[in-house]
C-alpha cells in the first residue's frame, strides 16, 4: 500500500474521531439544556395576577399546531389601554416568574400579553427545543395581537429578560414592533450555551470551544437558518427603536457577548448598570436576596427546607429598581 494512501486513511480516522469527540458531546449538551421542560419550582412562591388586582383573560397564540398558554393582563378595559406590551420570560418557570414586572407595565396603562414558550410552565411540550423557540413564541404573540380587533392600531412594544431578551430581539428579524426593551440578553444562541459551559468548570468547560459549531448545526436542523439568528444583526437590520439594559456584574451573560456591548446604530440606546447582575430591573438588595435564594442550601431535613422557603421574604427578592423601571416606562411611552 502506498504511503499516501496510508496517510489519507490515517487522516480520515483522525477526522472521524474528532467528529465523534465533539458532535456527541454537543448533542448531549443540547439535550441536557433543552430536552426537558421548564416549570415552576415547587419550593418557590409565585405571585398571582389577583394579588396585583389585574384583569386577566386567555388569548389564543398559535404555534406549530398547538395553542401556547398566553394571558392578557390589564388594570382597565383592554380597549382603553394606550398600547400593548408583549412580555417574554427568561429560562425557568415561564411568565409566572415575572408577575411583578407584568403588573408594573399594566399599571402604566398598557395591555400586557405574556406567553409561555413551548415546553414552559403552562404551555405544552416535552422540552424547550432551543433558544429560537422563544423568538417563535414572540412572533406568534405579535400575530395574535395584530389579529385582535380590540388591539388593532395600538402600538406594540416587545419587552424581555434574559432568554426573553434574546427572543424579542431575534423576533425583529420577522416582525417589526414599535419598540423593543431587552434586559440582560445574549447575542448568539450557541455562544450562550458555551458561556454557560465555561461557568461549570472542569471537563465541561474544556469542551466549550469545540462544540459551538455543532450547536449551531443543531440549531439549523431544529429551526432552519433562523435558529442561529444574532440578536444584534436582527436589531440593526430592522431599525426598530430599542433600549438595551445590562448589568456589568452579570455572571449569566458576559457583557462582551451581550447586544448592549455589541449593537450599534441610531435606533439603539443602552443603559449600562455598573452595580447590577442578571436582573437589573431589580434593586441591588433584591439581586443579593435572589443570590441567597438560588445558592447552595444544606438542609438537615425536608421539614427544615419547607420552613426556609415558607418563611422567605418573596417580596424582597422581587423589589424593583424604580429608576430603571422608570427609564423603561419613558422609553415605552415615547416609542
Amino acid at each position: 500500500m502506498q504511503w499516501y494512501v496510508i496517510l489519507l486513511i490515517a487522516l480520515a480516522v483522525v477526522a472521524v474521531f474528532a467528529v465523534v469527540l465533539t458532535l456527541v458531546p454537543a448533542i448531549l449538551i443540547h439535550k441536557a439544556v433543552f430536552g426537558s421542560r421548564q416549570d415552576k419550582n415547587p419550593e418557590f412562591r409565585y405571585f398571582t395576577p389577583e394579588e396585583f388586582n389585574l384583569t386577566t383573560e386567555c388569548v389564543p397564540v398559535y404555534y406549530s399546531g398547538i395553542i401556547l398558554s398566553a394571558a392578557l393582563y390589564s388594570v382597565k378595559p383592554v380597549q382603553e389601554c394606550e398600547r400593548v406590551v408583549i412580555f417574554q420570560h427568561g429560562f425557568g418557570a415561564g411568565s409566572a416568574s415575572y408577575m411583578t414586572e407584568i403588573a408594573h407595565f399594566a399599571k402604566q396603562g398598557n395591555a400586557v400579553l405574556a406567553v409561555d414558550a413551548y415546553g414552559c410552565n403552562n404551555s405544552a411540550g416535552k422540552g424547550v427545543k432551543g433558544f429560537y423557540a422563544g423568538a417563535e413564541a414572540v412572533i406568534a404573540a405579535y400575530i395574535a395581537v395584530r389579529k385582535d380587533e380590540r388591539l388593532k392600531g395600538k402600538k406594540v412594544i416587545l419587552v424581555g429578560h434574559s432568554w426573553g431578551a434574546y427572543s424579542v430581539t431575534a423576533a425583529c428579524g420577522t416582525v417589526k414592533p414599535d419598540g423593543v426593551v431587552a434586559m440582560s440578553g445574549f447575542n448568539s444562541p450557541a455562544q450562550c450555551v458555551c458561556d454557560s459551559m465555561k461557568g461549570m468548570g472542569g471537563m465541561v468547560r474544556s469542551y466549550a470551544p469545540f462544540v459551538r459549531g455543532w450547536l449551531s448545526v443543531i440549531n439549523f436542523f431544529k429551526f432552519g437558518a433562523k435558529g442561529n439568528t444574532k440578536a444584534v444583526k436582527a436589531l440593526e437590520k430592522s431599525g426598530v427603536k430599542t433600549l438595551l439594559i445590562h448589568g456589568e456584574k452579570d455572571g449569566a451573560v458576559p457583557l462582551k457577548h451581550s447586544p448592549a456591548k455589541l449593537a450599534k446604530g441610531g435606533n439603539i440606546s443602552v443603559l449600562m448598570l455598573a452595580d447590577k447582575r442578571h436582573n437589573p430591573y431589580n434593586t441591588v438588595a433584591a439581586e443579593e436576596k435572589l443570590a441567597e435564594l438560588t445558592g447552595a442550601h444544606k438542609f438537615e431535613s425536608r421539614e427544615e427546607a419547607k420552613e426556609y422557603f415558607a418563611s422567605f421574604d418573596w417580596k424582597a427578592v422581587t423589589e424593583e429598581d424604580e429608576e430603571v423601571m422608570g427609564t423603561i416606562d419613558r422609553f415605552i411611552a415615547n416609542a
